[in-house]
């Protein structure tokens, strides 16, 4: 009691250095995650989920030894991202230890000598903003970002002819980025990279709520003013 009553320097400096302490403490935690990490551009994105994608479908082939030629050909794709399947598939297959080549288009008669083929339908391969608001709605605007990349496959025993099996591979990928970093994560090269922005903005709920506002006031005011002349 001696050293908080009224009047103590002493005991004002203590509670000062305390409240500071502790607000650091506090705050501590927040400047932490505040530290800004490094964010992955749209090309990158679709890029890793197309490897995720790929991954999958080439630790898939085992019947075929290491070394054994690999025919990649895309039965059927789905637009201007396709390349970054094809490359995946392609680093992935050489990764696995694979000679591969790349094939115009797959063969109904995928018979040949000492070489296997993997056949692809790109199903999804997209990049998409499914939300773009304001936390809290008066706060900071975020961007919502998610990625798909979807295929089938089949390996094809080309001495034979025999399919060896029918597979799916997909990858996905999530975030949530300031709406700022748009213009840098995107890019004007590849429209893929570029998604539709469905934006909610606060001026479709205030505006109603204003227009309906001062609808109602001016009907006040003429029934203000009907009683007053009566």
């Amino acid at each position: 009691m001696f050293l908080f009553s009224p009047g103590k320097p002493f005991a004002k400096i203590i509670s000062l250095a305390l409240l500071c302490a502790f607000a650091a403490f506090e705050a501590a935690p927040a400047l932490a995650a505040s530290k800004p990490k490094p964010v992955p551009s749209n090309f990158d994105v679709l890029a890793g989920v197309s490897e995720e994608a790929a991954r999958g479908l080439v630790a898939a082939i085992q019947t075929a030894p290491s070394g054994s030629v690999v025919r990649l050909a895309k039965a059927k794709g789905v637009g201007d991202a396709d390349f970054l399947l094809e490359n995946a598939f392609i680093e992935q297959l050489r990764a696995a230890g694979f000679r591969t080549g790349v094939e115009a288009k797959a063969q109904e008669s995928p018979v040949d000598t000492g070489a296997f083929a993997l056949s692809y339908q790109v199903i999804r391969l997209s990049m998409a903003y499914p939300r773009i608001s304001r936390r809290y709605w008066f706060g900071t605007k975020e961007v919502v970002r998610e990625a798909r990349a979807d295929v089938t496959a089949q390996l094809v025993d080309r001495r034979t002819g025999e399919v060896i099996w029918i597979r799916e591979g997909s990858g996905r990928y999530g975030d949530v980025i300031p709406y700022s970093l748009l213009s840098s994560v995107e890019e004007k090269q590849y429209e893929f990279t570029r998604p539709v922005r469905n934006e909610f903005k606060m001026s479709r709920v205030v505006e109603p709520v204003i227009v309906a506002g001062i609808v109602v006031g001016l009907v006040f005011l003429f029934f203000s003013n009907q009683s007053g002349n009566d």
